[in-house]
C-alpha cells in the first residue's frame, strides 16, 4: 500500500475543479498578498499562490516590502486593499518579521476579504458555526485525511502547535467529525508520551526534523505541517520523514503534501468570497 498522502495530486483535481467554475460563472476574483521580508519558505509559497491563482483565472496581485518598511506603511496598504472593489480576498504572508505586530496586521484586514480566515471575528464565526469561509489551512489538512477513507469518530488527534489562529479552528473542524483531540505544546514535558497516543497526528511547530521515530504511534497518519529551507536548497518538515516512514500507516510528504493543499484551498476560498460579495 502507498503510505505517502499525496497533497500535490489531490491539490490539482481541487485546482481544475476552481478553474471550471470561474469559467461558468465568468467571475474574475481578485487576490492580494503582502508579502514583508525575505523568508525563503515565504517567498516560495508566495510564488506557487502566484502561479496557481493565474492558473485558475484569479486576477493576482502581490505587494512586495523590504523588512524595516514602516508598520504604518503595511496598515495603509491594508487599508487601501480593504476599499478596493476589485480586490476580493487579501492575504498576508505569515511569518511576519517580529518587529510587526502580527495581530494588528491581521485585525486591519476587512474580516469579508480575510482569505485566510485569522482575523479574530472570523475565527469567532467559525468556532460559532457563522464564517462564510473555513480557514484554509486547517480545511486542506481536513481533506488529506478524508483522503485517506479512515472512519475518524472517537480517533485520538494530536496537534503540535503554539499556534492558536491555526489550532482552534482545527481543533473544531476535527471535533465536529467526534474526534478526541489534544493540543501540545512542542515545549511540553510529557510531549513524547502524548504524540504516542495519536491516532493522527498533526505537525506545526517549525522546527526540521523535531518528531522522531520514537514519538510515533504504529499504523498512525501524520500530516507534517512544517516548511523549513535548510542550506538554502532543501524544504524538510517538522517530522522525521525517513525514520517514521516504516512505522506509520500514512503520511504527508515535504514538499508536495500540506503546501499544494494550502495553495488550493486560498484558492477555493478567495472564489467562495467573491461569490459573497
Amino acid at each position: 500500500m502507498d503510505k505517502i498522502l499525496d497533497g500535490k495530486a489531490l491539490a490539482l483535481q481541487i485546482q481544475q475543479s476552481i478553474k471550471e467554475k470561474i469559467h461558468a460563472k465568468h467571475i474574475k476574483p481578485g487576490l492580494a498578498i503582502i508579502l514583508v521580508g525575505e523568508d525563503p519558505a515565504s517567498k516560495l509559497y508566495v510564488s506557487k499562490k502566484k502561479i496557481a491563482s493565474q492558473d485558475v483565472g484569479i486576477d493576482f496581485h502581490e505587494y512586495l516590502m523590504p523588512s524595516d518598511v514602516p508598520q504604518k506603511d503595511i496598515l495603509d496598504t491594508i487599508d487601501f486593499l480593504n476599499q478596493d472593489e476589485d480586490t476580493d480576498a487579501i492575504l498576508v504572508q505569515l511569518p511576519l518579521p517580529e518587529q510587526f505586530d502580527t495581530d494588528k496586521i491581521i485585525k486591519a484586514i476587512d474580516p469579508k476579504k480575510d482569505v485566510d480566515g485569522f482575523h479574530p471575528e472570523n475565527i469567532k464565526d467559525f468556532i460559532n458555526n457563522k464564517a462564510i469561509i473555513t480557514p484554509g489551512l486547517p480545511l486542506g489538512i481536513l481533506k488529506l485525511i478524508e483522503e485517506t477513507k479512515e472512519g475518524l469518530k472517537n480517533k485520538q488527534a494530536v496537534i503540535v502547535s503554539r499556534s492558536k489562529v491555526f489550532s482552534q479552528p482545527m481543533i473544531k473542524i476535527l471535533e465536529d467529525r467526534k474526534m478526541k483531540v489534544t493540543l501540545v505544546n512542542p515545549n511540553d514535558k510529557d510531549l513524547k508520551e502524548k504524540t504516542l497516543a495519536a491516532d493522527i497526528l498533526i505537525v506545526s511547530c517549525g522546527k526540521p526534523f523535531f518528531i522522531k521515530e520514537d514519538m510515533v504511534k504504529n499504523d498512525s497518519i501524520i500530516i507534517d505541517v512544517g516548511t523549513n529551507k535548510i542550506d538554502n536548497n532543501y524544504v524538510v518538515g517538522d517530522v522525521d520523514y525517513s525514520t517514521v516512514f516504516d512505522k506509520v500507516k500514512l503520511i504527508t510528504p515535504v514538499p508536495g503534501g500540506v503546501g499544494p493543499m494550502t495553495v488550493a484551498m486560498l484558492l477555493y476560498n478567495t472564489v467562495k468570497l467573491a461569490e459573497n460579495k
